[in-house]
């Protein structure tokens, strides 16, 4: 008598099965190109965001820095009386995308006799920056 064994094969995987599950499906393929397409596309918004961000801050930088030179200007002017002269067209005007305007106003109510100055940035065109950039300062006569 003798006794013979019979291999058997594994069920789990059939032979055919095997040879379809070495790659991606269409459908894993098509997922994955959308999910990447997606954060591609979020990445490009954000730095177009942060470009322009960037761009507003320099021209604000840029508003800021010139009302502190009109105002720098204004408190080493030569003498007191002659201080509206820094209304002027010739300290103001129109540079760089930025218009600047120097009002100086007298106040001698009383016993007092102070000089306001107030200085004004804006942006040409005013989209570029909504709110102008305004500095005030009062001279007192020495």
């Amino acid at each position: 008598m003798t006794i013979t064994h019979t291999r058997r094969r594994s069920r789990r995987w059939p032979r055919r099965s095997r040879n379809l599950r070495q790659g991606f499906t269409l459908i894993e393929t098509v997922l994955a190109m959308t999910i990447l397409s997606a954060i591609v596309l979020m990445i490009g918004l954000g730095t177009s965001q942060l470009q322009r961000a960037v761009g507003d801050a320099g021209i604000r930088s840029r508003a800021h820095a010139r009302a502190d030179m009109q105002i720098g200007l204004a408190r080493t002017w030569p003498t007191w009386s002659t201080l509206e002269r820094l209304s002027a067209s010739s300290y103001n005007g129109l540079e760089d995308g930025l218009r600047t305007t120097t009002v100086v106003t007298a106040d001698t109510t009383g016993r007092r006799r102070i000089k306001r100055v107030r200085v004004t940035v804006e942006a040409v065109p005013a989209s570029l920056m909504p709110s102008p950039v305004t500095r005030n300062i009062s001279i007192a006569i020495p």
